[in-house]
């Protein structure tokens, strides 16, 4: 294994050993062959927008559904490349690398071709649920179809997006060796995507080149097309083919560039935290000792005092967060560019603010959820907490209180939007209005995305799998349109 040549295959074939025991890869195709077989074989499962009365399996609904399910399970992309290219971090055995006659190029590129060639595996689930599902469908609703027909849109509206993400992902865990930066490339490329639809929306047609997963160019190339053209007409696939071949071109150059700059011994070094950062220390000091945790909770004989301490040090640490600021801008990018057309109708824009920040609302109530579980663990100090006296239900519901608290800039931020966004359109603000929005709609949600979150996290016990179950979930229910994701009152009296 000393030259590229001979390294590639055998760490290709090493990962796709380890992924074949892997749970969530084998949960992950599940899911992604259940959802387009239940809507082939049923109306239970709608993967297309305002399909109205065409069938299920004519070329446009087809491309729709295949598009739809690849942009949403960019949660799974994002879990398998985290989990191959984290792995060394995670199991603490990167200092082999430094002793291998391995080449690092080499082994960067066997583990993103092992990792490839899984998720390429997972996502032809998709083509087989629905050839499966159309063949058990009512015929009527299903109409013509041959499984040929499934390749082309699997070819141009699947691989390149499978391609591209897994290289982008595989390329932000690479150089920074976190979790949480490929979780923010992620929401980047979900902001793109977003965007993009809005400005075709708006006529910008500008805007398809935006998206990388392609649904706005779809929608761009089919605006004009009546109900019977979606039933039986071809999709441009040489239009869309320029669109992937140029976002793919973009990815693996970013892949070959991070491969020739990427240095086990830089990219992995001993983790800083924010823990010490929150209590006003350096960052970067040791969290092993008493330093890197609140002084005020320890020796606190009173859980009053314990809970307010971790209140405080939660708060803290949730601000000086630089991916929560991140998260807040691109929600706010987002909210922006779909609220901005509706701004003048107060009702309207608080609708269109509170189902377009709903994603990021999710991702962050998720994240935060599994770090106020496991943080301790990761750097550490969990065994020092034991010894500490005071309850440890005081202890995490004061942290949670105190990271719910920073985690409420979030829909701060957007009720500020809602009433300067008005003022920017020549309208007429409501910020009462809006603050019953924020109040009586928004912080509802969100605490309750959070604490359903941090249920399923304490339940599971594993972060990983508790993220891709309560992320998968969330999505599902956006997708379906399921009411659990609104308050009950949503829409009933408040402007």
């Amino acid at each position: 294994m000393g030259g590229t040549s001979g390294a590639v295959p055998h760490l290709v074939i090493f990962e796709l050993r380890v992924q074949r025991r892997e749970f969530l890869t084998w949960l992950a195709a599940l899911v992604l062959l259940l959802l387009p077989l239940g809507y082939g074989a049923s109306g239970v499962v709608e993967l297309v927008g305002n399909r109205g009365s065409t069938p299920r399996a004519a070329p446009w609904a087809v491309a729709q559904a295949m598009a739809g399910l690849t942009a949403f399970g960019q949660v799974i992309t994002a879990m398998i490349a985290a989990t191959t290219v984290l792995r060394d971090v995670t199991l603490r055995t990167q200092g082999l690398l430094l002793t291998t006659p391995v080449p690092w190029p080499s082994y960067l590129l066997g583990r993103f071709l092992g990792t490839l060639m899984v998720l390429l595996a997972v996502y032809a689930m998709i083509p087989l649920g629905l050839a499966i599902g159309f063949a058990f469908g009512d015929p009527a609703a299903v109409g013509r179809w041959h499984p040929t027909e499934l390749i082309a849109p699997f070819a141009l509206l699947v691989l390149p997006t499978v391609v591209l993400v897994a290289a982008v992902f595989f390329a932000a865990g690479a150089l920074s060796g976190g979790f949480a930066v490929i979780l923010l490339v992620g929401i980047g490329l979900v902001g793109l995507w977003q965007t993009g639809l809005a400005l075709v929306e708006r006529g910008v047609s500008a805007g398809s080149w935006l998206d990388p997963f392609a649904n706005a160019r779809l929608t761009q190339l089919t605006a004009d097309w009546s109900a019977v053209d979606r039933s039986t007409r071809e999709l441009p696939w040489n239009a869309l083919g320029w669109h992937r071949a140029a976002w793919v071109t973009v990815a693996l150059a970013l892949l070959a560039w991070t491969m020739r700059r990427w240095r086990p011994d830089a990219t992995w070094s001993p983790r800083t935290d924010s823990y010490a950062a929150a209590d006003g220390g350096p960052r970067g000091r040791s969290t092993t000792g008493s330093a890197g945790y609140p002084p005020a909770v320890i020796g606190s004989a009173s859980a009053w005092h314990q809970a307010v301490a971790e209140w405080r040090f939660g708060w803290a640490w949730v601000l000086r967060e630089r991916a929560v600021w991140a998260l807040v801008i691109l929600a706010l990018l987002n909210a922006l560019a779909n609220g901005w057309p509706v701004a003048r109708d107060s009702a309207a824009l608080l609708a269109a603010l509170e189902f377009h920040s709903r994603l990021f609302a999710i991702l962050v109530a998720t994240i935060y959820a599994g770090e106020l579980v496991w943080r301790d663990r990761e750097v550490r100090i969990d065994g020092m907490l034991r010894v500490i006296p005071g309850a440890s239900g005081v202890r995490l519901a004061g942290r949670t209180a105190g990271v719910l608290s920073g985690l409420l800039v979030l829909p701060a931020a957007l009720w500020v939007l809602s009433v300067v966004l008005p003022l920017l359109r020549g309208g007429a603000s409501a910020p009462v209005c809006a603050a019953r929005w924020l109040f009586g709609v928004s912080t509802p949600l969100f605490v309750g995305l959070l604490v359903g979150s941090l249920t399923v996290q304490l339940l599971l016990r594993s972060k990983t799998v508790a993220h891709l179950t309560v992320i998968g979930a969330w999505v599902t229910a956006i997708a379906l349109g399921v009411r659990a994701l609104a308050v009950p009152w949503a829409g009933y009296g408040v402007c």
